[in-house]
């Protein structure tokens, strides 16, 4: 119950956040400094460069290697997805509010999708601590197969 009110509490912030401000702030990226050798291993990875720092890439993949179908299949994805993501990005995937991405025009791999999740993204909430791995991995694969 506690991490529900929290949750809640961090969407309305968020919403307040987005309806005081005009115009956005841009924020300037650090973009991380990677070696020849790790541009070459991760140019193998994906097609496209990925926008997920290496770090939080790493952890995403143990995530998803930590949880097991079992633990995927026990969690109610579409519920989750509706009541903890639907209110920026809308029961269809594309309401957009917040800044949140058009989710039917994703298409981010599995590890990108649960590592933004975790970790948060722009404004988007990290949801570490508030969802557990398994709901998280859920959650992504859920939007994977429902808006994709």
């Amino acid at each position: 119950m506690k991490k529900y009110i929290v949750l809640i509490l961090l969407l309305g912030m968020g919403i307040l956040f987005s309806c005081t401000n005009s115009e956005p702030t841009k924020e300037k990226k650090k973009v991380p400094k990677v070696s020849q050798q790790e541009a070459v291993t991760n140019a193998d990875e994906s097609p496209a460069a990925s926008t997920v720092p290496p770090e939080q890439l790493a952890k995403a993949k143990q995530i998803i290697a930590s949880v097991s179908a079992k633990d995927i299949a026990a969690v109610d994805a579409q519920q989750k997805y509706k009541l903890v993501c639907s209110a920026c990005h809308g029961f269809t995937g594309n309401l957009n509010v917040n800044g949140a991405k058009d989710l039917t025009k994703s298409t981010l791999p599995l590890a990108e999708s649960v590592a933004q999740v975790y970790h948060g993204k722009g404004l988007m909430t990290p949801f570490k601590g508030l969802l557990s791995d398994a709901e998280i991995v859920a959650v992504s694969k859920y939007i994977e197969a429902e808006f994709r």
